[in-house]
Order: C-alpha cells, then structure tokens, then sequence
C-alpha cells in the first residue's frame, strides 16, 4: 500500500497549491505555503481520506514525529530531489528569531516547531 498513491496524493498538492498571488503580475510569482499549511488544507479538503490515512497534522505541541505535515513535507522533499515531482519548488524558512507560527485547523490550533533548530519546508507551484 502507498499512500502517495492510494490516495492520489500529488493532484490533491498541485490542487492545494494552485494559488495566485495576492497581487496580479508581482515580481515574487506564486506565494509559498507550509507543510502545516498544505496538511491543513488537506484535512480540510478530503477529511476521509486524511482520516483513513490516520495522521494527526501534527505540530509543536501534538508530539507526533510522524504527522500529516511531516509526511507530506517528507514525500514531496524526496520526489523534488529524484526528479520524480515536475513544476513545484521547495524551500526553508529560517527559525531565527521566528517565536511563533500558529495555524487554525479542524483540529484546533496548530504551532510550527520554530527556532534556530527548525527551518520549515515550504512549497509552491513553480511559475510559468
């Protein structure tokens, strides 16, 4: 069983994904969002599937090593680096100085990890 695939997980990302920015034709493309941000939006989108895949989103304070969020960093991380997922960029944002990074989801709130010790992978569909 592959979950990637089960459960279709890339058209569900490039969906979530598939933001414009704020405004028309700057300069800075497509806005990024977080692990936490997409797993939110997943829930939230296909809450059956996140439900038969059994992953909490996870965050700081849920004390989960194997979330939601951190799978779907974890598999999109892996097929950017093998060349095997086309047309989305991956990034870090730096923890300095950052003290908090809190979601509202349908499990209530969720805190990124933040700190020098936890860059948080961000994505976003690549530009035209």
């Amino acid at each position: 069983m592959s979950i990637w695939n089960d459960y279709s997980i890339e058209p569900r990302i490039r969906d979530i994904l598939d933001v414009e920015p704020r405004r028309e034709g700057h300069h800075f493309g497509r806005p990024f969002l977080t692990a936490h941000q997409i797993a939110i939006l997943f829930a939230e989108r296909y809450q059956e599937d996140r439900d038969a895949i059994g992953k909490e989103i996870g965050g700081q304070r849920t004390g989960l090593s194997h979330s939601l969020a951190q799978y779907l960093a974890r598999e999109l991380s892996q097929r950017l680096r093998t060349g095997r997922l086309r047309g989305i960029e991956g990034r870090f944002l730096h923890g300095i100085r950052l003290k908090a990074l809190e979601y509202r989801s349908p499990d209530g709130d969720v805190a990124s990890s933040t700190g020098t010790a936890s860059d948080l992978s961000m994505f976003r569909l690549a530009d035209d």
